[in-house]
């Protein structure tokens, strides 16, 4: 069973039954474990994901710096339609990694084939268009946050708008997404609870 995301993005394409026989014969489903790595740094990222269930981040790792940092959050209920960006659209090898912090499962479908469907079917090219539009602007939404707001003025943005977040993601990992220690994130999760 798709997940009520992509049957709604697929229904508003008015995406044919013919469309998605083709579709579901180029996708495969993966049982992720906890802490696995889907996508690895130093990977071509060429497959595109929806999380059917579970919970991922999204990691930017540059060993030679030594900087580990949260980008971004990818669940069943919350931006499921996940790659790694940097090297989906250039080809080029990943500095993420896609890592599950539940278990999960997710739908895989590589570029190509989707680029060789949606070449010849102009509904299913507008819902390619819509849900990658979709999470580019929910991921460029997050790093404008990011850069903008203090860690306390970006809590507050998570806990009023993504309370889902919070209730689901580890602490280690919200800390490193809004660059602050852990210790940090604990004091602010104290205050905002009385």
């Amino acid at each position: 069973m798709l997940p009520p995301y992509l049957v709604n993005e697929l229904n508003k394409a008015n995406v044919s039954l013919q469309s998605l026989e083709a579709i579901f014969q180029h996708v495969s489903f993966l049982d992720v474990k906890n802490q696995t790595q889907l996508i690895c740094p130093g990977q071509i990222c060429d497959q595109i994901y929806f999380v059917m269930s579970g919970s991922f981040v999204c990691r930017y790792i540059d060993e030679d710096l030594e900087i580990e940092k949260t980008i971004n959050f990818f669940m069943d209920d919350f931006h499921p339609f996940m790659s790694c960006v940097d090297s989906f659209f250039s080809g080029e090898k990943t500095r993420c990694e896609l890592r599950a912090i539940a278990h999960s499962t997710v739908l895989t479908l590589n570029k190509h084939k989707l680029e060789s469907l949606i070449d010849t079917d102009s509904n299913l090219f507008r819902f390619y268009h819509s849900v990658v539009t979709t999470a580019l602007q929910e991921e460029n939404d997050f790093k404008l946050k990011i850069i903008s707001y203090t860690s306390e003025q970006l809590y507050q943005y998570l806990i009023s708008t993504f309370p889902i977040i919070i209730q689901r993601v580890p602490s280690r990992f919200i800390a490193e997404f809004m660059g602050i220690s852990p210790e940090w994130l604990s004091k602010l999760k104290h205050k905002y609870r009385d």
